[in-house]
């Protein structure tokens, strides 16, 4: 398997269309593969007990036996592939990962993801690695691996526009999410997003933080080699958040992977979040009730909202 293959398969990030359906055992082995050049200790599992470490995976055993008869110490061959890879997520999630080595003070903790059931889940089905990383984060939260109030802040914004940019993209390859089970209905019936279009409410002066440090970090860019001096700068102190009083904001991709960021009227976020899939009328009060919004309010701002291209109307 080629370098552009496996590149095609992880981060050129194109999730299948279908995730839950089943594969031929073909291209079974072929995300085995995927996962042996990645995870060491994987590579040693498959060697030692075949059987056991690939169970449930529909895999011809007869080509099990000949990628076996490989040396092992061929999969960790290219000793920088994890580093590489780990820097694409990285730049995704640059504010998050800085917090997080600020926190852990190790590099080991996110290379650690090529080795978590996140990423060989994601291979597996072939989901997108960025969220699957994002999940790995999340996951280290609850666990209280790690888990400052900022990092908290920071990784809710980040993963809701990596979700926001995938979104889009799929949209554009005829795999819009919103519309999936949806019917060809007349049109009008109901209200939806455009594709990756979310919202999405965060702690106050959360973007105080992430410009706090990506300052700091265009600061250390200059002199690489500040990482090896004891008096290198920090990105603390940080800015105050304040999570009792959430920032709503707008997310609007663009083609290319930018998503412009907006803060909104917290009204007209709810309605965003609510037609995420495709709502009528009666669903989108219902949804928006909760908040103080009547129905009719409700109506007049799906409107606004269709004129400013944020939502669509779509049959169903």
């Amino acid at each position: 398997m080629s370098w552009d293959e496996i590149s095609e398969a992880l981060f050129v990030d194109r999730a299948a269309p279908n995730p839950e359906a089943p594969v031929t055992p073909f291209v079974a082995l072929q995300r085995v593969v995927v996962r042996l050049l990645f995870d060491p200790a994987f590579v040693e599992r498959v060697y030692a007990q075949p059987e056991t470490a690939l169970a449930g995976l529909e895999v011809d055993r007869d080509l099990v036996k000949q990628l076996l008869t490989n040396d092992r110490r061929l999969w960790n061959a290219d000793r920088l592939r994890r580093s590489r890879s780990l820097k694409i997520l990285m730049d995704e999630f640059k504010v998050t990962s800085t917090l997080v080595l600020a926190e852990r003070g190790e590099l080991a903790f996110l290379d650690a993801f090529f080795g978590s059931s996140f990423f060989h889940e994601a291979v597996k089905q072939r989901r997108y690695m960025a969220l699957a990383f994002a999940a790995y984060l999340e996951d280290a939260i609850r666990r209280r691996q790690v888990g400052s109030r900022h990092l908290r802040a920071v990784l809710g914004l980040e993963a809701a526009m990596a979700r926001s940019r995938r979104l889009l993209r799929e949209a554009r390859r005829g795999l819009d999410a919103a519309l999936r089970g949806v019917g060809n209905g007349p049109s009008g019936e109901r209200w939806a997003a455009q594709p990756g279009v979310l919202a999405h409410f965060a702690p106050a002066n959360v973007i105080g933080v992430v410009q706090h440090v990506e300052k700091y970090l265009f600061q250390i860019g200059q002199v690489p080699a500040l990482a090896l001096c004891r008096d290198a700068p920090r990105p603390e102190p940080l800015p105050e958040i304040d999570e009792r009083s959430p920032t709503p904001f707008l997310l609007e991709p663009r083609p290319g992977g930018k998503v412009d960021l907006s803060e909104v009227d917290a009204g007209y976020a709810r309605v965003v979040e609510a037609c995420e899939r495709p709502v009528d009328d009666e669903a989108l009060a219902s949804a928006v009730a909760p908040h103080g919004i009547t129905s009719e309010r409700a109506r007049e701002m799906a409107g606004s909202l269709l004129e400013a291209g944020v939502l669509r109307r779509v049959g169903g």
